[in-house]
């Protein structure tokens, strides 16, 4: 039990900077108190995980499929853009990075082969759409929103991008912006906050807010922001997904993990014992649990839970 451990040489071992502000801002003092809230913070992180690959994937491919649908599987080496507007060849450099990543990748695996050497000069193949758009980063989906690519000038709008694919790619753009052009610059603006989270979250850095933190609540509302803003994008391209995830509990796990109450569990060790009526139903499904392997999924009052023993 976690009463039982020896936690100094334990602590001493753990990012002694992330844990400085814990006791000011969560008011958290004791070791077991600093190492159970290293234990959230880690649950908190994976929940969040699937939010933000939800958006990168989900962004990613509505805008290739709208940009794919005018001007084919290579489309960036057809649209017209203005390459005198500020970060025009940021989007191109990112797929050419992606092609440079896939063809490191390949000659490493040809190498390996048995009778080849590093001396060897190997030409790669040309890589599929897939290949390239499955390799490029969040920050391409970013760039290819910005100004460059958009024009109004009437007889050249079906040789850029936007806005004539705007509305595909965003199928509810309204809810940043009813002015399309700037919603447009809105997104750029929220996908960057959204990509410089995720880099923190995917490094393991800080993933609360410290400018917006002064005690516990804050701190974790400032997580459920990001969360809510993730939502607000996500429905923004797609409702239909942001409508599939609220009903398989991903919102909700991550909105659940990441709260006051979720920290509790991990730091007041005081919990709540059932009556003595209660323990034969507890112990029906504990015992199904058999011990810390599995899960037991209940269905109560056309509700789905989770049965489970923490530890």
């Amino acid at each position: 039990m976690p009463k039982s451990i020896n936690y100094p040489p334990v602590m001493s071992l753990l990012s002694t900077a992330r844990l400085a502000s814990v006791p000011v801002i969560f008011d958290l003092h004791s070791d077991i108190e600093k190492y159970g809230f290293s234990i959230w913070l880690q649950h908190a992180a994976a929940a969040l995980y699937p939010l933000v690959q939800q958006l990168e994937l989900v962004l990613r491919n509505s805008i290739d499929n709208a940009a794919r649908s005018r001007f084919g599987d290579y489309w960036w080496d057809k649209i017209l853009y203005d390459k005198t507007k500020e970060n025009a060849d940021n989007f191109i450099g990112n797929i050419n990075k992606a092609k440079n990543k896939l063809k490191k990748r390949w000659k490493r695996s040809e190498r390996i082969q048995p009778g080849l050497t590093n001396s060897v000069r190997i030409k790669a193949p040309a890589f599929t759409h897939d290949d390239i758009v499955a390799s490029a980063d969040l920050h391409t989906w970013e760039a290819i929103l910005v100004d460059a690519y958009n024009t109004d000038i009437k007889n050249l709008k079906s040789e850029f991008l936007w806005p004539l694919s705007l509305s595909k790619t965003f199928r509810r753009l309204d809810v940043i912006n009813n002015n399309p052009t700037k919603a447009r610059k809105e997104i750029i603006n929220l996908i960057n906050e959204l990509r410089e989270y995720r880099n923190r979250l995917f490094h393991h850095d800080c993933i609360w807010i410290k400018s917006k933190s002064v005690d516990t609540r804050t701190a974790i509302d400032s997580i459920r922001e990001k969360i809510n803003l993730i939502e607000k994008v996500l429905f923004a391209i797609s409702p239909s997904t942001v409508s599939a995830l609220s009903k398989w509990g991903i919102f909700a796990h991550a909105r659940r993990v990441c709260s006051v109450q979720e920290l509790n569990i991990y730091t007041n060790l005081n919990y709540t014992v059932p009556s003595t009526n209660e323990l034969p139903v507890f112990d029906r499904y504990l015992g199904m649990t058999d011990g810390t392997r599995h899960s037991v999924p209940l269905m109560v009052n056309k509700t789905a839970c989770i049965f489970y023993q923490m530890r």
